[in-house]
């Protein structure tokens, strides 16, 4: 079975990619296929009719292609759309154009444009050209696909889905240091002292950040990672993703401070404990250096190292840092990974992609997805322990049904 969608938009590309993963993400037991409106050849009542000019028909949904605002509008509270992109006409099947907000968001859509005017994110909201951060709170795609289901169901009855897959968390591990350095000290003191002169205002919370600074400049606690994580896994049923690093080059002084410290090539207590938690049923990802994500043959070589000391071939990756280029890293993603779990915040828990599960990112360049995955990064340590410290009430993430 198929259900078409018929419009007038020039370039329907983008809109057959939301169908697509509308169609695998909710489980659709018929296929959905983008047409255009000239063509006469479907039956009207397996058409849902998406159309710029001013034609109103049954099943149609307002078309407002072509519109990105750094201003949002609420239409519930787990709801929000782009400003400009909702209708007043009760003629049509929604209130708004629920097809273009989806791609906007899902194929973020505005970091791709705030890129190519020159600007960089990287990894940190705060860059981002959308004006209400806390709209990066709501899974608002899933929201979305949820909506558009309920739609489906009541006006195509005939159209079934098939049964909703239990949510599936992914747990991992950024397996940065195994050992305190003199470049983690460096690094961690130093936002810990800003944070530190920020909050002289307040003697309370000075004190208690100050005391935190000089504890973690001067204590010397044991960071080997990987029993600790496979015992506390394992309690819990817990199959997580190891990334780990995997240097290739000689550093410069900025490598040598931001990227991980030690060497899979020379230090056998990391290669043996990485094989038992393979033999355990764990997976190993690469921990990208900062550089690599935007330098593809860097990458290449490190995924090689990897493999090679592990004596396993590697599907994921997580760049370090987060570190991301909208017009570079997918590319080269594309190339040597099946899934990506970079795309996160590193100064908030959200969902950067506004959806929860694991989707095909799109390549703007050339009008088409992605064939690799991403599994979206909702929440990491750095939300809690640099971004949130002393924030706990607002870090409470909401429940949503979808």
């Amino acid at each position: 079975m198929i259900l078409f969608i018929k419009t007038d938009i020039s370039d329907s590309s983008w809109l057959q990619y939301i169908l697509d993963e509308f169609e695998r993400i909710e489980s659709c037991e018929f296929s959905l296929k983008v047409i255009s409106h000239n063509e006469d050849k479907t039956k009207s009542e397996n058409c849902i009719y998406y159309l710029k000019k001013k034609e109103l028909r049954e099943n149609q949904i307002p078309c407002r292609e072509g519109i990105v605002s750094e201003q949002v509008e609420f239409m519930a509270e787990d709801l929000f759309i782009i400003a400009g992109t909702s209708v007043d006409d009760k003629n049509y099947a929604l209130g708004y154009d629920i097809f273009w907000n989806a791609f906007v968001f899902l194929s973020r859509l505005e970091e791709y444009r705030f890129e190519q005017s020159g600007n960089k994110i990287r990894s940190y909201s705060l860059r981002h050209p959308r004006k209400n951060k806390e709209t990066f709170s709501i899974p608002v795609v899933n929201v979305m696909f949820a909506q558009l289901k309920q739609f489906i169901q009541k006006k195509f009855p005939t159209f079934g889905f098939g049964i909703k897959l239990k949510p599936i968390i992914e747990y991992s591990h950024d397996i940065d240091y195994i050992k305190k350095t003199i470049q983690l000290r460096l690094k961690q003191t130093a936002f810990n002292g800003f944070k530190t002169l920020k909050s002289i205002a307040t003697p309370k919370s000075f004190s208690s950040q100050l005391k935190k600074t000089i504890s973690f400049l001067f204590s010397t606690p044991d960071y080997w990672p990987f029993e600790f994580w496979k015992e506390a896994d394992q309690k819990y049923n817990i199959k997580s993703v190891f990334y780990i690093y995997a240097a290739t080059r000689r550093q410069n002084f900025r490598s040598w401070l931001i990227d991980p410290s030690y060497d899979i090539r020379t230090d056998e207590r990391v290669r043996n404990a990485l094989k038992e938690l393979l033999d355990s049923g764990f997976q190993i990802g690469l921990h990208g250096s900062f550089n690599s994500a935007f330098l593809e043959d860097q990458l290449r070589n490190e995924k090689q190292i990897l493999e090679e000391a592990i004596n396993s071939n590697i599907h994921h990756t997580r760049q370090h840092w987060l570190n991301y280029e909208e017009s570079i890293t997918p590319y080269i993603h594309e190339k040597l990974f099946q899934f990506d779990s970079t795309l996160g915040w590193n100064d908030r828990i959200g969902f950067r992609s506004g959806i929860a599960s694991r989707y095909r990112p799109y390549d703007h360049k050339n009008s088409k997805p992605f064939q690799y995955f991403i599994t979206p990064q909702v929440i990491m340590d750095s939300n809690i322990f640099d971004y949130g410290s002393g924030k706990e009430k607002e870090l409470e993430v909401k429940s949503f049904s979808i």
